[in-house]
């Protein structure tokens, strides 16, 4: 029953790894094009905006993600723990932990710069945001990146403690050791996920927002700019009608003078 039971978890895994195969290369060309085109332009002098330092991080940090996130499959799907030892496979995924938060601050911060350059509020706050914010993006997204590594040190730091006082990966590991392992994880999900998701929500928010008052302001231009062409063809019709009668009505009176000069 448990040869069976492993048997149907060896093949999850290997059914995991075509999909994860292809996420991993589909991620990987498209992040490095990405990267590649914004480095280019950099290289040559080219003008980079904010937007485009904050993308070409967020591909970074996402092609780290995924290769790292695609290791660890490989090694669980394989039967490849006892290769790598429990300190080395702990550190990789705080590795992958750290690259994700990372995406996680990084997304939120792009989100903010959208906001801040599309939105047309004209308050003080508003304004020194904007200045602030995005000629300093460069700074945002190093402290974004510290910020993500500081809160994986904590557990990075447990985990070398425990293995040199030999408790933390023992058979028979204490219920107070695992409750600080996951009193950790729960400190470092709560700081890397949750404090970026309200900025994400409310920058989203406001950005949603200008962009549907921008896209109704060009609407309404357009329909004003097809009315006034409508009006000025239908004038200029309506003028040529008016000329084209007088002209008429001249020649059609000058014929009878005509005649009667002849006669």
């Amino acid at each position: 029953m448990a040869d069976t039971t492993e048997g149907d978890t060896d093949i999850q895994y290997l059914g995991l790894l075509v999909p994860a195969l292809i996420a991993l290369i589909a991620g990987l060309v498209i992040h490095s094009f990405i990267i590649g085109v914004n480095v280019t332009d950099w290289w040559k002098g080219r003008p980079v905006t904010p937007v485009d330092h904050i993308v070409t991080s967020i591909g970074i940090s996402k092609m780290c993600a995924q290769c790292l996130n695609i290791l660890l499959v490989f090694i669980d799907a394989l039967h490849l723990r006892s290769l790598y030892s429990p300190v080395t496979l702990h550190i990789m995924t705080l590795f992958y932990d750290c690259f994700t938060y990372a995406n996680f601050w990084l997304t939120s911060l792009l989100s903010i710069v959208l906001c801040l350059k599309i939105s047309n509020f004209h308050s003080r706050l508003f304004l020194y945001l904007r200045g602030m914010i995005v000629h300093r993006t460069v700074y945002f997204i190093g402290a974004t990146v510290l910020f993500s590594a500081l809160t994986c040190l904590m557990s990075i730091v447990t985990v070398f403690t425990d293995v040199i006082k030999g408790g933390t990966f023992n058979t028979t590991m204490s219920n107070q050791s695992m409750d600080c392992v996951l009193n950790n994880y729960v400190y470092s999900y709560t700081i890397g996920s949750f404090f970026p998701l309200p900025l994400y929500c409310v920058s989203s928010i406001f950005l949603f927002t200008s962009l549907y008052h921008h896209t109704t302001k060009m609407k309404m231009s357009i329909l004003h700019s097809s009315y006034q062409i409508y009006r000025t063809v239908k004038l200029r019709s309506q003028i040529s009608k008016v000329l084209q009668n007088v002209t008429d009505f001249l020649f059609q009176r000058k014929d009878p003078e005509t005649r009667e000069n002849r006669e």
